[in-house]
């Protein structure tokens, strides 16, 4: 990667989002910081606070105008646009049959069509440009089936999977192969959705205390993976290094799905 790179965030102000942002700095990229509220100014702040090149942007994925400002906000600022990271995610967890509609629209909203928005936003510029990476925060759920509780989310991230592989093979048939498109599927995360999504019925658990009771031993790493580490991947497929990898879905997860 070089120096000069200029990368988005969406959700930037989380856990995988916060990494995200902070890895691409920390290696001299021009980082747009985007989430909701306050957040996205902590994680660009402590990026400035380190030497590095940040400013944030609060935007909210449901908005197609907001993605728009993000792309114009990063080739004013940082001088152009190379790379879209997308972490914004949400999960509510629930049985299907009593779920709420308007929670399952939300999570639908925000992890697929969020994810849609963002890559539309930053299209036409790559596309100028023939070269670009995006990178989509997808999940292993997105991979897995019979797994209960999630189905809405579950349900987002397999189709940010199938976005993410129908839009690589759209670009490199239109003669873009200068553009990569890949999908990073983390499980159990520290600090990432993965404790967001959990519940059982006797109520919501801290994320540690559930992957320890029903997950850890189906882990051939036996542990919860750091944001960082799903950082470190981000900034690989954005680099020079990984202009062959394209249509991917990269687990990173200690082994839990193999596949």
């Amino acid at each position: 990667m070089t120096q000069r790179q200029s990368i988005i965030v969406t959700g930037g102000g989380g856990g995988i989002g916060g990494a995200v942002a902070r890895t691409f700095a920390a290696r001299g990229a021009g980082v747009v910081v985007a989430d909701l509220g306050d957040s996205a100014e902590k994680t660009a702040a402590a990026i400035r606070a380190d030497g590095g090149r940040a400013v944030a942007a609060r935007a909210d994925v449901t908005r197609t105008e907001d993605m728009q400002a993000l792309a114009a906000l990063a080739e004013r600022q940082h001088g152009g646009l190379d790379v879209l990271v997308t972490c914004a995610g949400l999960g509510l967890s629930g049985l299907l049959a009593t779920q709420d509609e308007a929670d399952w629209l939300r999570v639908i909203d925000v992890n697929l069509n969020g994810t849609y928005r963002a890559i539309r936003a930053v299209l036409p510029r790559m596309m100028a440009q023939q070269h670009g990476r995006i990178v989509t925060i997808a999940s292993v759920l997105g991979k897995m089936g019979g797994y209960g509780y999630v189905s809405a989310y579950a349900a987002s991230k397999h189709g940010v999977i199938g976005i993410t592989r129908a839009l690589a093979a759209e670009l490199g048939s239109q003669g873009y192969a200068g553009i990569t498109v890949n999908a990073i599927c983390p499980g159990y995360t520290r600090a990432g959705m993965g404790i967001a999504v959990q519940s059982t019925k006797a109520g919501p658990r801290s994320g540690e205390e559930i992957f320890e009771r029903y997950y850890k031993r189906h882990v051939p790493q036996r542990r919860m993976m750091e944001p960082e580490e799903i950082a470190h991947v981000a900034v690989f497929l954005a680099s020079p290094e990984s202009a062959g990898i394209t249509g991917q879905a990269l687990n990173v997860d200690g082994g839990f799905v193999m596949s």
